[in-house]
């Protein structure tokens, strides 16, 4: 299995078995391989280190996993808006009524993958690890068992972050403890308890690889077992204390003592500094090559839910500059405004529009940087944005003036086209509003992308496909950007500042982003001729146009810093969270999700930009099914089960409510 660098037979078949679908909270105590340490040994591998190189194969631990990540694109997508499902904003599409994310088509698998998770897969190889550890007399442990339990503990309080930020409460079990292999039940642990125990973890984890010394042949061996980071202690030091640094910010609102300590006790430490520096496993180095076709997480969820990954003004216009430029025409006695384009041919030049532009979205299909807005347009007002996207396709065709001409022709080489009724073929004055109607409707159903992402007719802009069908995409569990941000905000709100000023943490994050979209886009290698192959319905075009260049990062990244300064505390870090939701968007719903609700009390509302028409959601639900399999912990997380009351690190108590709450 050359993709992911293991060449043990022992190996191999471990990998197999441990990742398979674990469905009751009892299977987490079932051994997971069937081999003794004795086996282990046979095979020349220690038993901890194929449990540890298993652990970083996990489900949605640190690669995709198409069920998980379809839900949180479309369920979590109505949560946070960072794409948008333009279907939800149009008197065309759905109602104008007020839904409730929490009962969504696929809601179980929205509210419910991080808890199964945490519960079986992401557990059982830390744990079975951990017994044979403790199981093991002290002087024939040997270095690199030391090391790989390390390297659990602090991966078990990555999967314990995740799952306490959903949920609040969940079965933890203490480091160092093998939990119900040794007939210990794990404690349902909050995060004012969780979080301190694994900021803890943290450190003694970092303590502990800055004092470690391998010999060649045991690195060649950590070098082999290791897929994450290929053997670099270094960068697993990285990955640990920006994660601790990411936990110290989450509990800002509530310790903020705590986390003005953990910045202290950072000085001097090593963070996720480089564009390539994120923590994530490309999902073909895990899945079978006889399974890549229809499973690789990210792109087949991403194909599946095509009409969601319309581009929002939010990130376009209001975060990265692309501007529309307005022009007006009277029609029939009313002077109507329509957008002829955008300043993004300039502006990626001179540095006044983000390059991650050209990087991250497509144009739509006459060339235009436009998006769409989360607020409702119920075509009520005539020059509405989205009106205006619209019109400026047919604003200035002859159809409306020539009345020999009863068909409209519009998009790439002008193969698109509508048919005008007979009133409209007839009569000059209705022309104009029958053709918006008409663009009007081909949105709202999706009939310009026929539901799929990576079309070529498109009428508002879209994400780009390239980055996200680069086969070498690893899952951004966390990356450079999001640490740099971290300490941004950090310094903004006192609470301690590291290795430079906010401004400097602001303006490196967006070049840092902008290098790292711009060589998934590059360095794409697909096309429909690629082995392996995948379903699309891609547009050649679509699929082989790379960026006409890479653009200077750093002038845009000094003039986005510029206006950062003129900011006050509250903007700049709402400029911080549109940063970091922008530069994760659809690969990693998590982390925005949780910035946000967190972030609610600082900036004084929801910093994400969210639909009209969904509830909030301030945490996920537990399964039913624990009511039934485990009653005694059911009364003890059933109290908090509702979907509607804030987490402790949000220091609320108050839900916050969108517009039709």
């Amino acid at each position: 299995m050359k993709y992911i660098h293991l060449k043990s037979l022992f190996l191999l078949t471990l990998l197999i078995s441990s990742v398979g679908c674990k469905k009751t909270l009892e299977d987490l105590y079932q051994n997971p391989d069937g081999y003794s340490k004795d086996m282990a040994d046979k095979s020349g591998v220690s038993v901890i280190a194929g449990f540890f190189t298993s652990q970083l194969t996990q489900g949605f631990f640190l690669s995709g996993d198409y069920g998980s990540v379809y839900h949180q694109v479309r369920s979590g997508g109505r949560t946070t808006a960072s794409g948008i499902q333009i279907y939800n904003v149009m008197a065309e599409g759905t109602g104008y009524t007020l839904a409730d994310v929490e009962h969504d088509w696929g809601t179980g698998g929205f509210n419910e993958s991080i808890f199964n998770f945490v519960n079986t897969q992401w557990m059982t190889s830390v744990l079975w690890a951990q017994r044979e550890y403790n199981n093991t007399p002290q002087a024939k442990r040997t270095n690199l068992d030391s090391l790989y339990i390390t390297l659990l503990h602090a991966l078990k309080g990555y999967a314990y972050e995740r799952a306490t930020d959903m949920y609040d409460k969940v079965p933890y079990i203490e480091t160092g403890s093998a939990g119900g292999l040794d007939g210990l039940k794990a404690k349902y642990l909050g995060q004012s308890e969780i979080y301190p125990k694994i900021i803890n973890d943290f450190k003694v984890a970092d303590d502990a690889l800055a004092n470690l010394t391998l010999t060649s042949t045991q690195q060649a061996s950590f070098s082999q077992q290791d897929i994450l980071f290929g053997g670099s202690i270094l960068k697993w030091r990285k990955y640990i204390n920006s994660l601790r640094l990411r936990c110290a910010m989450n509990v800002s609102e509530v310790t903020p003592a705590l986390t003005k300590q953990v910045l202290t006790e950072l000085q001097g430490k090593p963070l996720m500094t480089d564009y390539n520096d994120v923590a994530g496993i490309a999902d073909i180095a895990v899945i079978a090559l006889n399974r890549i076709c229809n499973e690789l997480g990210i792109t087949r969820s991403f194909r599946e839910r095509g009409a969601d990954f319309t581009a929002g003004k939010k990130f376009l216009q209001d975060v990265m500059y692309c501007q529309p430029v307005e022009g007006s025409k009277v029609v029939n006695g009313k002077t109507l405004y329509y957008f002829t384009g955008d300043n993004s041919a300039t502006g990626l030049l001179n540095g006044t529009v983000d390059p991650r532009v050209s990087y991250i979205f497509s144009p739509d299909c006459i060339g235009r940087y436009l998006g769409v807005e989360t607020k409702w347009d119920g075509n009520k007002d005539e020059n509405s944005y989205l009106n205006k996207v619209l019109r400026g396709y047919y604003i200035n065709d002859p159809i409306l003036t020539d009345i020999t001409k009863t068909t409209f022709y519009y998009g790439p080489n002008k193969s698109l086209s509508i048919e005008l009724d007979a009133a409209s073929k007839a009569d000059l004055s209705k022309r104009e509003s029958f053709l918006l109607n008409a663009l009007r409707s081909r949105l709202a159903n999706s009939e310009d992308t026929d539901g799929n992402v990576g079309t070529e007719k498109n009428l508002v802009a879209a994400y780009n496909v390239r980055p996200e069908f680069n086969f070498a995409l690893k899952y951004p569990t966390i990356h450079a950007v999001e640490t740099e941000l971290s300490l941004a905000e950090a310094a903004v709100r006192g609470f301690g500042t590291l290795n430079g000023s906010a401004r400097e943490h602001y303006k490196n994050a967006i070049i840092l982003s902008c290098k790292y979209w711009y060589e998934l886009n590059n360095s794409n290698q697909y096309s429909k001729t690629t082995m392996p192959a995948m379903p699309t319905t891609m547009d050649d075009s679509r699929i082989n146009a790379k960026p006409a260049m890479e653009y200077n990062a750093s002038t845009f990244a000094e003039n986005a810093a510029q206006k950062f300064d003129a900011m006050s505390s509250q903007q700049q870090v709402q400029a911080i969270f549109n940063q970091l939701q922008l530069h994760y968007n659809m690969l990693n719903f998590e982390v925005p999700y949780t910035a946000a609700r967190r972030l609610i009390k600082y900036v004084g509302t929801n910093p994400a930009s969210m639909f009209d028409r969904y509830k909030w959601k301030e945490r996920m639900t537990y399964p039913s099914s624990v009511q039934a399999s485990d009653p005694e912990s059911w009364s003890i997380i059933s109290p908090n089960n509702n979907p509607d009351l804030p987490l402790w690190f949000t220091g609320r108590t108050t839900k916050w409510k969108n517009v039709l709450e």
